[in-house]
């Protein structure tokens, strides 16, 4: 069966200008995946005996939070989720007239969403999997609780919203033998491993298969990676991951029929990505230490130091994409700016992780609300934009409140009547195992 490109691909169409040196290219239509949930079985390192209370959800020992809940990481899910949402909506409703300047014009650049996403998953999965260890050292113990825990959390939904965008907007692909293989590599999670099924089916999903695989990643190297000298992780994860986007560059050709789509396609997999999931990694590491933990939680300069170099670097990041917005017509922008922008990203969760102040974790409550549903904002947003654009009168401005709301909706009713109710019963089932299986 032949199939075009999707329309949520990072690449142009194809009989789109690759070359075109417009400000805005069409270049990477990046979907973003949203693990939400951090295992409540994360380790305290440093907890103060003192009174406990609660407010929103969150505990505090001496009026502070405990270090290792960090509240505002659903602000910045919540944050990318919205911004991929809406490029995505400037993309295919052709919207040229959005700003091109001032602080919209990040939404231009919402794609960067996923990459913010890769490091937020490198940080929490991380310390969910470092705390397991903590309670055991057996292997089979920790692989089993740690996969039912990532497999009941992104399983579910990615099944549900496929059918969904198969029944309602492909439904030729239960006629065709393509479609069949399309099924087969998107419930094994290894559609981002063939050209023609990465983003074959609800596209923005595509990160899911780098995602899954950097779960099993995970789950083979925790052990190791929990104690290994801290430098190892970080010039070994940048070393393999420039390694692989070079490979990528040199090997395929942007001036085929399908553009750029190849080179984004190779480019993504997971040892291209190695880069951002290791940056988390190694914020992991940090707030686990002692030091780390402690600047987190009370130290003064953590309001101004992680907010003041997240600036800096952003700034520097930006101006470096903006006077090369073409991209993948550039090696140094396919091979190294990810790990760039990756930095950026690890100064950004290491703010929020600074902010724990009372008073603002309570007025963030809607923002954080995002967050919580981010997974499902994610792998819904794109079913309800192409039903919008079968109405071919729409425009980018009309369509964009009525796609955020109902995109909403959509992943608050997900979150609630679906994804949370199997998380619980799940969860209670896995709790009576784990009391009757010393060390967990």
């Amino acid at each position: 069966m032949s199939r075009a490109i999707p329309a949520v691909g990072p690449a142009p169409a194809p009989d789109s200008d690759h070359g075109s040196t417009d400000r805005f290219p069409n270049h990477q239509m990046f979907p973003l995946r949203a693990d939400r949930m951090a295992d409540p079985d994360i380790p305290v390192p440093i907890e103060k005996k003192s009174a406990t209370w609660n407010v929103a959800g969150y505990s505090w020992r001496g009026g502070a939070p405990r270090p290792m809940l960090f509240p505002f990481i659903d602000v910045l899910r919540g944050f990318a989720a919205i911004s991929v949402v809406v490029y995505h909506v400037i993309m295919h409703f052709n919207w040229t007239g959005f700003p091109t300047s001032g602080p919209l014009v990040w939404f231009r650049t919402g794609w960067m969403g996923v990459d913010l996403f890769f490091v937020i998953s490198g940080f929490v999965i991380s310390l969910s999997a470092f705390g397991t260890l903590d309670k055991t050292a057996d292997t089979r113990k920790f692989l089993a609780h740690f996969a039912r825990h990532r497999a009941l959390r992104i399983v579910p939904l990615h099944y549900a919203t496929c059918l969904v965008f198969v029944v309602y907007i492909y439904p030729f692909m239960f006629f065709s033998l393509d479609g069949w293989k399309q099924f087969a590599t998107h419930i094994l999670f290894i559609h981002n491993f063939f050209l023609m099924h990465q983003g074959g089916i609800n596209g923005v999903n595509w990160s899911l298969g780098d995602e899954v695989q950097f779960y099993i990643l995970i789950m083979l190297t925790a052990f190791w990676l929990r104690q290994c000298p801290p430098w190892v992780i970080g010039v070994g994860a940048v070393a393999i991951a420039w390694t692989w986007r070079f490979f990528i560059y040199r090997m395929t050709d942007i001036s085929g029929p399908l553009g750029v789509f190849p080179r984004f396609a190779y480019a993504t997999e997971l040892p291209g990505m190695l880069d951002e999931f290791a940056c988390g990694i190694l914020l992991a590491r940090f707030v686990r230490t002692k030091t780390g933990a402690s600047f987190i939680a009370s130290n003064p300069m953590r309001l101004w130091a992680f907010p003041a170099a997240t600036l800096m670097m952003g700034t520097i990041s930006f101006l470096i994409y903006w006077h090369n917005a073409a991209y993948w017509d550039s090696a140094w922008m396919v091979v190294g700016y990810k790990t760039l922008f990756c930095i950026t990203c690890g100064l950004l969760v290491m703010s929020a992780c600074s902010f724990n102040q009372k008073s603002l974790i309570l007025i963030s409550a809607p923002l954080r609300y995002l967050g919580t549903i981010s997974y499902g904002i994610y792998l819904w947003h794109l079913s309800i934009i192409e039903a919008f654009k079968k109405l071919g009168w729409l425009s980018g401005p009309q369509a964009l409140p009525a796609i955020l709301i109902l995109t909403i909706v959509f992943a608050s009713a997900s979150w609630h009547f679906f994804e949370r109710p199997i998380t619980q019963r799940f969860a209670r089932r896995l709790s009576a195992d784990a009391a009757r299986t010393p060390g967990l």
